[in-house]
């Protein structure tokens, strides 16, 4: 009997109640030396949201689908996989998964070859230009390289040893050259479960051929929804030789033999974007499991939400195709990931190219980045000494913020630690809920606002450096789990230029600059205040004053530094993010 999951959101549709529950056909791994953290996901193989558990000890073996290299990277690919990409450093960073992530570049295909006769260049020329596109654009959205990279054009002899050993098993056959993928046979076996993820569609004939691509098949079929595995070249197209004749690749088979060569049977982990489900995804566990002649080649299928722009697929005919290049002209990376990150990842994202949906990530994005910056400050000034340390826990680091002052807690003191262990809990809960991270990020937008009233609400002589320096290392961390920075120093966010650290020089400048005009504005001011019969020192008064305001508002901005006025408190300075 398959093991009943705890399955809480159905994947099937209410038409779909005819079929046999998604779930019914999925048997949660039970390995000995199971690595349990209390992460629970949304998988497609089990129609809901189900308790992660990898095959072997914390070792993660995940398959990402990757890019048809035919044209530039949009703002759907974007959408995938930054998505995926925060999901790969929320296991590896946060929970203490050990992942192989391996993904594939589709560099044969009908869209490609199409492409390539507009042009009128080779295919593979086309292909590895889109690639090199592709990577380029991955790096500056600051996503992760696979550890491994399988293309189409390097694994056709696997892919062909693949296609046969599923002949031998009886569940393809050879057509005019052709050969194509016996669903009939496959559906019948008791072994096996055809439409895993969608049995209500394996009867949609047109969505079947919509997978075979826009070039059409070659050969006569046993069964219409049968599809193809080995495409008979006509002339004109690229082939590789084969025991059938001169063809290419289907576009199911590719990744199931690339992906089984890799990470071999079963694999943890398969993703992609829910429009790949079925046929694709369906097609690719059928084909799998029949060469094995095993059941379950994936244990956990998940599935990015769609992307829509304005609330419409994205399409060069409705004039709305934004490439990531575009998207990077205006919006600074950190906003676009921000973006993905205020959306449950398996949920539809709506774009608007106008600009209203980057309004709250870039609000965000100003949040953190002042946030950084006034810790940086802060804790300078708590520690008397400018920032040498590049981790949080440092001993020389967390030496001179003791020593530096007064250490004994009020209750502002304690009711911040309170503050930073009720947001620790709510993001833990958030991430092991199917990676929660719009509830994960607003945790951490409230506990910048118990940091803001914690400063408001005291001298700055009070400030306990050791606990500034631990929420702020907090912060730190989970921004480095989201992938918006790279750099281990807590103050990396501000940019990885002003993490190197302002050399204490300048700091003993700012010091010394920001003392004096504080004093020369507090004397101004006093001027100011006095009788109207000393008309030439108000004179003075408020030439000196506005002295003060132009070396706070023009010359020290243009330089990178934020002067700020803090009443009795005297003032801050801080590095700007520019």
């Amino acid at each position: 009997m398959p093991h009943q999951t705890e399955s809480t959101v159905s994947a099937e549709p209410a038409q779909a109640t005819c079929h046999s529950s998604v779930a019914d056909n999925w048997v949660a791994p039970n390995p000995t030396n199971a690595f349990v953290t209390g992460l629970k996901v949304s998988n497609s193989m089990a129609g809901g949201k189900v308790t992660f558990i990898p095959e072997n000890g914390n070792t993660v073996n995940w398959y990402g689908c990757g890019p048809t290299v035919y044209d530039s990277a949009h703002m759907g690919h974007a959408r995938n996989y930054i998505t995926f990409d925060i999901l790969r450093r929320i296991m590896e960073d946060y929970f203490g998964y050990n992942v192989n992530m391996c993904m594939n570049v589709t560099d044969i295909d009908d869209k490609i070859i199409a492409r390539a006769r507009e042009l009128h260049i080779p295919p593979n020329q086309l292909a590895r230009y889109y690639e090199n596109d592709f990577w380029r654009n991955l790096q500056a959205l600051n996503c992760k390289m696979p550890d491994i990279i399988t293309r189409v054009s390097e694994f056709i002899p696997e892919i062909q040893k693949f296609i046969l050993k599923i002949i031998d098993n009886g569940y393809a056959y050879e057509s005019g050259g052709s050969v194509y993928f016996d669903t009939t046979a496959f559906r019948n076996s008791e072994k096996h479960v055809y439409g895993r993820m969608e049995p209500w569609s394996v009867n949609d004939e047109a969505r079947v051929l919509e997978g075979e691509g826009s070039l059409g098949v070659v050969g006569e079929k046993k069964c219409p929804l049968d599809f193809a595995l080995w495409k008979k070249a006509k002339e004109g197209e690229p082939f590789w030789e084969s025991v059938w004749g001169r063809g290419r690749p289907g576009w199911h088979i590719e990744c199931s033999a690339m992906a089984s060569d890799a990470l071999g049977f079963p694999i943890d982990v398969h993703s992609g974007g829910i429009d790949l489900r079925f046929p694709h995804h369906d097609n690719e566990l059928a084909q799998t499991e029949a060469n094995f002649n095993r059941p379950q080649w994936v244990n956990y299928f998940l599935h990015s939400g769609h992307l829509h722009i304005q609330g419409l697929k994205m399409s060069k005919s409705l004039k709305n195709f934004i490439t990531i290049s575009a998207i990077l002209e205006n919006y600074d990376p950190k906003i676009v990931r921000l973006l993905v990150l205020l959306h449950r990842w398996d949920q539809p994202m709506n774009y608007h190219p106008k600009g209203e949906s980057m309004k709250e990530p870039a609000e965000i994005h100003r949040t953190l980045s002042n946030f950084f910056a006034t810790m940086k400050t802060l804790i300078r000034k708590a520690a008397k000494l400018e920032i040498e340390w590049s981790t949080p826990g440092d001993a020389k680091m967390d030496m001179k913020c003791c020593t530096a002052a007064n250490q004994h807690w009020n209750q502002q003191d304690r009711s911040l630690l309170v503050q930073l262990n009720a947001c620790q809990s709510k993001v833990h809960s958030a991430l092991c809920d199917n990676f929660d991270t719009p509830s994960a990020v607003g945790a951490l937008q409230q506990l910048i606002t118990d940091v803001n009233k914690y400063i408001s609400e005291q001298s700055a002589d009070e400030y306990k450096g050791t606990l500034l320096i631990k929420v702020t290392s907090h912060v730190h961390r989970l921004m480095r789990v989201f992938g918006l920075v790279e750099s281990e120093n807590i103050f990396g966010y501000v940019s990885e230029a002003a993490a190197g650290g302002v050399d204490q020089r300048f700091a003993d400048v700012m010091d010394l600059l920001g003392e004096f005009r504080h004093q020369v504005r507090d004397q101004s001011r006093g001027l100011m205040k006095k009788s109207a019969t000393m008309d030439d020192a108000r004179d003075v008064a408020r030439s000196l004053l506005g002295a003060c305001d132009e070396i706070r508002d023009k010359r020290l901005t243009a330089l990178g530094v934020r002067l700020e006025d803090q009443g009795e408190k005297g003032f801050m300075w801080k590095e700007l993010n520019m």
